[in-house]
């Protein structure tokens, strides 16, 4: 089952390695699986009768999987992020990301797999303020403080070098 953000209160509890930083010396942080990311995205277009188009693995920059889908008319990124196992639906990205509601019924296509946690918009669009960071490395601590993300969104599928 995929891992779930924690709430204390109003609050949003973010897990080590969200941004993709770590501290030197520190413990590798996980990976998620590639073939993982591609089967729920497969498997999901074959529910709505969508398609993936095409899927670019993370990198340096951006750190996170991209299926591009399309469904109906529309075509949609579904971003996977690099070392948690949370998913998202977005614009298709250029450069920067914009989440989006779901097309069709492809949302609860993505969140019945379970492998991997699926982010609604709402999620996403969390104030900064209202994330608990302090399970993240200074490192991380320290990107977020250099490239001020104004949500969660922002801050877990990032282009940040």
């Amino acid at each position: 089952m995929a891992m779930a953000i924690e709430r204390d209160s109003d609050m949003i509890r973010l897990p080590r390695g969200a941004t993709g930083f770590r501290d030197r010396g520190t413990e590798s942080l996980p990976l998620t699986d590639t073939q993982v990311f591609a089967s729920v995205c497969y498997e999901a277009a074959r529910l709505v009768r969508g398609r993936v188009l095409e899927i670019t693995p993370p990198g340096v920059t951006p750190s996170f999987h991209t299926a591009v889908m399309k469904c109906g008319e529309l075509t949609v990124g579904v971003l996977g992020h690099m070392h948690l196992p949370f998913i998202a639906i977005a614009e298709v990205p250029t450069g920067g990301v914009v989440f989006i509601d779901s097309c069709n019924d492809l949302e609860e296509a993505l969140r019945a797999s379970g492998a991997l946690r699926f982010l609604t918009r709402d999620e996403l669009e969390t104030p900064i303020g209202l994330i608990d960071t302090s399970e993240l490395d200074k490192a991380e601590r320290s990107e977020i403080g250099s490239w001020k993300p104004a949500n969660l969104g922002e801050l877990l599928f990032n282009y940040w070098d």
